[in-house]
Formats: C-alpha cells, structure tokens, sequence
C-alpha cells in the first residue's frame, strides 16, 4: 500500500484493540489530518509511541532517533539535563507523519517549543484528568472556570480533548518567556483555580489525593515535557483521537466518551472552519509582572 509516496508494509494489521483500523488506514488518516495538524506539530520535538506489532503487541515511547531517517523526518540535538547531547526527532511534513506510522507510530507528543528556539515555549498546557468518578459536566464547568481565569489576565485559550477523558487548555504564547516563566505561570494559575473549588481540584499528581477530584496537571510546561498533539491517536482501545474543539462544541458535550477516529476524519473533512485556526495569529506575552502579580496574590 502507498500513501504519499511511502509504502506502508503489513498494512492490513489491526493498530487497536476493540477496532478495524489497520495500519493502512492509519497511515491515511495521518495523510488527511495532516494541513490541520502539521501546524501545531511540524518542527517540534517529538516523543512518539510506537507500537510496531499492534494491538497486540507491545509498545515503547521514542524520543531520541539514530540511524537512517524515514521521509519527511527530521533530528536536532538538543542538550538534556544531565548535560548530554541527544538527538531529538520531529516532522517536517505529512510525509513525516505517514512515514513514522509505518515504523508503527501511533501516537505524537510535542514540546511546547519549536525546533529553532528549544528554550523558547510558545504554549502552556493546563491538562484537567479526572478521576474516573467525576462527572463529564465537572470537566467542562473546570475547563470554563479556566478559561475565564486566564481572560481576567487578558489570556486566551484554546481548548481539545486528549483522547482519555479529560481535556487540554491551551495557551498560545509569543516566545518571549524561558520554561522557568512558564512553569511559574502555570504552577500560580493553577494554585488559584483549585483555590475556587478545593474539594472538588487538586494539584498534586499522588494518586490518592485524586479522588473524587479533578487533577489540574500543570508539570507539562516544563523543559522537555511534552503533551498530546492535536489530532493525534492514542494507543486504546477503539482508535481514539484528541480532537480539537472550540469552546462552544465542549460545552454541547453530553459526555466524555473519546472521539474514535473515523469521527475525528469526518470531523477535518465536514467543518467549515478549523476551531485553533485562531491560535497561531495570537501574540499575547507572559510578562514577569504578570508573574510578580499572581505571587502576589497567591501570598495575600
């Protein structure tokens, strides 16, 4: 099988328990969703999943890339903690993407920063995950009460579902903040979110003290984390896809249910309009008065 000139070997091998989606398929999807993904993807550090058996097989993360490159695909090294060089993988092109699916690739992380200014972010990520006890509708109230908070600072956001049962916030920033701004920012804002609501939102990643709660993940906006790519599928059960969605349609949901893949293809091929179109003509700054402020009152 080709698709974009790559060929996709075993393309008949199912990629997800409880679906029919094949490699080949997948491999296509990729193709389709590639002029709305490739935006918010291309030319950023990656952390991929690959899966090369399939669903029946196992899996690994991949972050560093030796060898020989498949099409459309990319390393730049980047210095890590420890002060070691590692090259890092990302995509330059829907080609990438399709050639990635066939070393059996399923699923995309991205940094929130770009290939040419590593230590520059462009985005903070506010991913809200549930316990499995929480109600849809508290997701969606936790998602708006964000999103306002951030406007009272003059913050816009974007909004998506990650393929689970919660949701990313997403704030596109111009790259003028380092990942220790960032971090900052992100931890104060979400300190004052669970303030509003302490019983029901929590802040710390322990597994018991999530309960009944929803866990506002905010460690993603830091030097080498990575978050979910827009559009990308993850490796559970019914091929499901994060979506994203404007405000509006979140707030329609009925429940939390993923979106499987063949709603996220007719989703790109029936909207007039692509709900983050918005999101990369967005200029607005995280300034360290901004920060100074909401130390401030995080202390008052």
């Amino acid at each position: 099988m080709d698709v974009l000139g790559v060929t996709i070997t075993h393309a008949d091998r199912l990629m997800f328990a409880d679906s029919t989606v094949s490699k080949g398929e997948l491999a296509s999807y990729y193709a389709n969703v590639a002029p709305q993904m490739l935006p918010h993807v291309a030319c950023r550090p990656l952390s991929v999943l690959r899966c090369p058996a399939g669903a029946n097989g196992a899996c690994f993360y991949q972050k560093h890339w030796t060898g020989a490159l498949p099409d459309g695909v990319g390393t730049i090294d980047i210095v890590e903690a420890d002060g070691e060089v590692a090259p890092y993988l990302y995509v330059r092109s829907a080609k990438g993407l399709v050639s990635l699916v066939q070393f059996g690739v399923v699923e995309f992380h991205c940094w929130a920063s770009r290939i040419d200014l590593p230590d520059s972010p462009d985005r903070v990520v506010f991913d809200l995950d549930p316990s499995p006890d929480v109600a849809w509708s508290s997701v969606v109230q936790t998602a708006n009460r964000l999103r306002m908070l951030l406007l009272s600072y003059e913050l816009q956001s974007w909004v998506k579902t990650t393929g689970g049962k919660g949701l990313h916030v997403v704030v596109p920033i111009a790259r003028r903040a380092t990942w220790e701004q960032v971090s900052r920012f992100s931890r104060l804002i979400t300190s004052q979110l669970v303030h509003t609501n302490p019983t029901g939102l929590v802040d710390v990643a322990a597994k018991a003290a999530r309960t009944g709660r929803i866990f506002i993940d905010y460690l993603r906006n830091v030097r080498g984390a990575t978050a979910v790519a827009p559009w990308s599928t993850r490796a559970r059960a019914g091929a499901p896809v994060a979506v994203p969605r404007s405000w509006r349609s979140v707030r329609a949901m009925r429940h939390g249910e993923p979106f499987p893949l063949a709603f996220a293809l007719t989703t790109v091929k029936r909207q007039r309009a692509n709900p983050w179109s918005g999101m990369l003509s967005c200029k607005q700054r995280i300034s360290q008065h901004l920060i100074d402020t909401l130390e401030s009152l995080e202390k008052s």
